[in-house]
């Protein structure tokens, strides 16, 4: 798998690891999946927009799916083409996010490749309403 550096940010300066690996995936602006996710976080009652069933819903919404579980470090991954988000972590209290596009990791440095996956998540044609019921916010 490729490596190539991607960074995004609002108009203010600020930048999280779901909400840049969701502009990847969908070719979004930032304020725009930045205000859904805000919107779903209310709508949902949980108290972040990083928060894991915020962003499940979302995706579900533009038919990203949860596919694997896996607990192989990010570098190890083995994917077909096509467009992907991995939860991963460092196996403590550091979770990130990160988009994967024809076997091409897009994130703001390669340190990403050391952390561990937790769930894939595939951009698919069909709606699959696969939940996860954790609530864990993730930290970038």
């Amino acid at each position: 798998m490729g490596f190539k550096e991607y960074y995004i940010e609002s108009k203010t300066g600020k930048s999280n690891c779901v909400v840049r690996s969701l502009c990847k995936i969908l070719n979004k602006e930032y304020e725009e999946v930045f205000n859904e996710l805000v919107n779903i976080a209310h709508e949902i009652n949980c108290d972040s927009f990083n928060d894991i069933p915020v962003f499940e819903k979302y995706m579900s919404n533009y038919n990203i799916n949860k596919i694997d579980s896996n607990e192989i470090q990010v570098k190890d991954l083995e994917l077909n083409n096509g467009s992907y988000i991995i939860l991963c972590y460092n196996k403590g209290d550091y979770y990130h996010m990160i988009p994967v596009i024809d076997n091409i990791i897009y994130d703001k440095s390669n340190e990403c490749l050391e952390l561990y996956v937790i769930n894939i998540y595939k951009k698919a044609k069909n709606l699959n309403n696969a939940k996860k019921k954790e609530n864990i916010s993730i930290n970038e």
